[in-house]
C-alpha cells in the first residue's frame, strides 16, 4: 500500500469555507476515471497539499506582504511536488484563498498533525517547505513568520528546538551538497542544536536521535512518497557532516 493509503487521520475536516469547497471537489475531480489509486490515497494527497498550500499563504502573509521571492520559492516548492497540471492549479487556488481566509494557521497545524499520524520525517518536511518561504527574504527572518514556524514545531509535536536549530544555519537547502560546505564548529553544534560544552554521552545521545528520523531503513520501512525521502536525506547528509566535524575537532573517531 501507498504511504498515503496508510495515514490515520484522513478523516480530518477540511479547512473550512472556500478553501475547504475547492478541497473537495478536488478529491472528486483530480484523478482521471481510470485511475486505479485509491479513494483514501487521493484524499490524504490532496489533503496534504491543500494544508500545505493553505499554510504556506499565511506564513507567507504573517509579514504584512507576500513578496515576488516568496512567491517564487512557493512555486518552485510546486514544481518539486511533481504536480501534474490540474493539481498544481488547484495548489495555486488554495494559496490565492488561504491569503484572505480568516481561519488561523493554528488550526492548520493541529489538523495536519492528525492527518500525518504526527510522523516526525513527515512533520519536518512540512516546515522545512515552510522555512524555505521564510528564507526567500533573505538572512535576515521576519519574527512573525518564525513564530508561526514554532507554532507548527509545537502542534506537530516535532522535537523542541528544532526550528531554532534551523534558524541558526542547521537546515539542509534541498539538493544541496553538504561536501561544498566548510562547517565551522559554531555551525555543526547549531545543526545538531546543541551547546559547545555538551558532554560526549549528550553528543552522541543528540546525533543518533536526529540521524533516526531520516535513516534510509526508516523511510523504506514506511514507504514514503518522494518529496519526503529527498528531504530526509538532505538533512540527513548535513547532520552526518556536522557529528564529524564535531568529532574532528575534540579528536574522536
Amino acid at each position: 500500500m501507498n504511504w498515503w493509503g496508510k495515514l490515520i487521520g484522513t478523516g480530518v475536516g477540511m479547512l473550512g469555507g472556500p478553501i475547504g469547497a475547492l478541497t473537495g471537489a478536488a478529491i472528486g475531480h483530480l484523478y482521471d476515471d481510470d485511475d486505479p489509486t485509491p479513494h483514501n490515497e487521493r484524499k490524504a494527497r490532496i489533503l496534504y497539499l491543500a494544508y500545505f498550500f493553505s499554510c504556506s499563504a499565511k506564513v507567507a502573509k504573517a509579514d504584512g506582504a507576500i513578496s515576488a521571492a516568496e512567491i517564487a520559492v512557493t512555486e518552485n516548492l510546486m514544481m518539486r511536488f511533481e504536480l501534474d497540471d490540474k493539481t498544481m492549479e488547484f495548489c495555486k487556488n488554495v494559496f490565492r484563498k488561504a491569503k484572505l481566509s480568516k481561519r488561523s494557521i493554528d488550526e492548520d497545524f493541529k489538523e495536519v498533525g492528525k492527518l500525518i499520524g504526527h510522523d516526525s520525517t513527515v512533520g519536518q518536511s512540512f516546515l522545512g517547505g515552510l522555512f524555505e518561504v521564510v528564507r526567500a527574504n533573505g538572512e535576515k527572518l521576519n519574527e512573525m513568520q518564525v513564530r508561526f514556524l514554532l507554532l507548527g514545531e509545537e502542534r506537530l509535536k516535532l522535537q523542541t528546538g528544532t526550528i531554532r536549530s534551523w534558524v541558526r544555519g542547521g537546515y539542509a537547502p534541498p539538493q544541496h551538497d553538504p561536501s561544498s560546505d566548510n562547517l565551522t564548529i559554531e555551525e555543526a553544534y547549531n545543526v545538531l542544536g546543541l551547546s559547545r560544552d555538551c558532554t560526549e554521552a549528550e553528543l552522541k545521545k543528540t546525533y543518533r536521535g536526529k540521524a533516526a528520523d531520516f535513516h534510509p531503513d526508516k523511510l523504506r520501512s514506511k514507504n514514503l512518497p518522494g518529496e519526503f525521502v529527498s528531504f530526509a536525506n538532505d538533512q540527513l547528509a548535513k547532520i552526518n557532516q556536522a557529528h564529524q566535524v564535531i568529532l574532528n575537532a575534540r579528536g574522536l573517531k
